[in-house]
């Protein structure tokens, strides 16, 4: 089926992919922009608008989870509006994700040396279910993958010509990108093996190490200025514990463990293949070593299996997330597979570019549909605790947002049951959007949303001094899980919530706590 090698930018032909980056960019940027949230978001992401808004570099999950570049940028943000910060951060992914897709065409298009296979690749891939969910609400992950494809770009290009300054550009990147997220940490073995192998080789100068490991520094600066001090209050050992894996250590080591969502995560992931994606990349890694040579070949060999098994072995409830840098390797082996079939004859070339428009078509009429065919499945209730206001379906299996304000609503409705001066004791889902439209629309500025220990100290430690701060303010709660409950306090407490309430209402009994009329 084959008739030709063609490795990356063959000699004497020279791919310009200055057009075809801004025309990718531009276009994803114009899609996701368009359908990005339009503001306050739910779990982790309105976390993250909390955190910009409030200039939190480290956050309180470990310095994993600091994410201290994406803060930074945030914070650029926010100078240019408070008021509408939650929407541009929306769309900073958006620009993340399309950053992602036109450097991905471009890593394809050098890889075949054909821009419309780096083109219709980038295209199927923009439509895929995760990568366009993740880019319409506040997220680390797509500028992570942006990164990464910066990086793939960088490790072709030392591999076909070594030399000091693509290993140091790749060194920058990677620093930055651990800056961002922990990803970046990832595919790090592979890049140093290579330049390791390059070094033997003498095809790069010793001094290129030095090089490379300042411009690394640089770029991971942003995170070594968390990590130093740190070091200094903590001690070595569990500062390094806390920048490596944060609070996640055993979902991270983890080699047996399910997630208890596997059952959704795999329907989330499944609805990134409704497409010519992966039988592509079949055929991509089948010939990928006669395409791209083996030094290539087996580098971004080794990036894929190592982003498939952290990705597969990764038990958190939004597993389905942190397929995006699997997705990005995928796609890059799709498009060796285009141009293996573009090669084998017109009538293969032109039935696999007809699978891929055809992708690109069907892949967001399915996600328009996929709820209703859910609920037909499943009833109206598909999980045991439903958010007011948000149709879990579609907001789960729909990756545009820029309807999705279920967020506000219920923040708005909640603040308004806690007024005038109640204490509201929120999950993890609610916290942000009560502290973020609380503050940023003035609402209820009594109302206190229990939030690092405060108003209120932690119950079982001195359940007195808990009843005399909240005094004869009314306690509420936005869930009657005692798991989401200070501990201790559901078991002696009445809680109950009338028909068109948002939040339970708390009876502590006695005289200091008892509910006002």
């Amino acid at each position: 089926m084959e008739t030709q090698t063609l490795p990356i930018e063959p000699p004497g032909r020279t791919v310009r992919v200055a057009w075809l980056w801004t025309a990718v960019f531009l276009a994803a940027t114009a899609l996701y922009v368009g359908t990005a949230q339009r503001g306050v978001s739910w779990q982790d992401s309105g976390m993250f608008q909390w955190r910009v808004l409030t200039g939190d570099y480290t956050g309180k999950l470990g310095l994993a989870l600091a994410h201290p570049l994406y803060i930074v940028a945030g914070r650029a943000l926010a100078a240019v509006s408070t008021e509408h910060l939650p929407a541009l951060l929306n769309a900073f992914s958006g620009v993340g994700m399309a950053v992602a897709l036109a450097n991905l065409a471009t890593v394809v298009a050098l890889l075949t040396a054909r821009r419309w296979i780096g083109l219709l690749i980038a295209a199927v891939l923009a439509v895929a279910h995760t990568p366009w969910w993740l880019a319409t609400i506040a997220e680390v992950y797509t500028w992570s993958v942006a990164g990464l494809t910066a990086e793939l770009w960088l490790l072709a290009l030392l591999i076909r010509r070594p030399n000091w300054q693509a290993l140091a550009a790749l060194a920058l990147v990677s620093g930055l990108g651990w800056s961002v997220h922990n990803f970046a940490l990832l595919p790090l073995p592979v890049y140093l093996a290579v330049m390791v192998v390059l070094l033997v080789r003498r095809k790069l100068p010793a001094w290129s190490l030095a090089v490379a490991a300042a411009a690394y520094v640089v770029g991971a600066g942003p995170y070594l200025a968390l990590i130093v001090p740190e070091a200094a209050r903590a001690g070595i050992v569990e500062t390094v514990r806390s920048a490596l894996v944060g609070n996640y250590g055993r979902q991270v080591a983890n080699l047996a463990a399910v997630s208890m969502h596997w059952k959704a995560n795999a329907v989330l992931t499944a609805m990134n293949f409704v497409s010519a994606l992966l039988p592509l990349a079949v055929v991509g890694w089948i010939r990928l070593r006669r395409r791209l040579g083996g030094a290539l070949a087996a580098a971004l060999g080794a990036v894929t299996l190592i982003e498939i098994v952290f990705y597969v072995r990764y038990p958190v409830p939004d597993q389905f997330t942190f397929l995006l840098p699997s997705l990005a390797m995928i796609a890059v082996a799709a498009g060796v597979g285009l141009s293996v079939l573009a090669d084998a004859s017109a009538a293969w070339r032109k039935a696999a570019v007809a699978a891929c428009l055809t992708s690109i078509l069907v892949q967001p009429a399915f996600f328009a549909v996929a709820p209703d065919l859910a609920r037909r499945q499943m009833g109206e209730r598909v999980r045991e605790r439903e958010l007011p206001y948000r149709d879990e379906l579609r907001y789960w299996l729909t990756p545009w947002k820029h309807e999705e304000d279920s967020a506000e609503r219920f923040a708005r409705a909640a603040l308004a049951q806690a007024t005038p001066d109640g204490v509201i004791l929120p999950d993890s889902t609610s916290e942000h959007p009560l502290l973020l439209v609380q503050r940023l629309e003035g609402l209820s500025p009594r109302v206190a949303v229990q939030y690092e220990a405060r108003p209120l100290p932690p119950y079982p430690l001195d359940p007195r001094k808990f009843r005399r701060i909240l005094g004869d303010r009314r306690l509420f709660s936005v869930t009657s899980q005692p798991s989401e409950l200070p501990q201790d306090l559901s078991a002696i407490a009445t809680i109950e919530r009338a028909p068109g309430d948002m939040l339970y209402s708390i009876d502590l009994g006695g005289s200091e706590s008892s509910p006002r009329p």
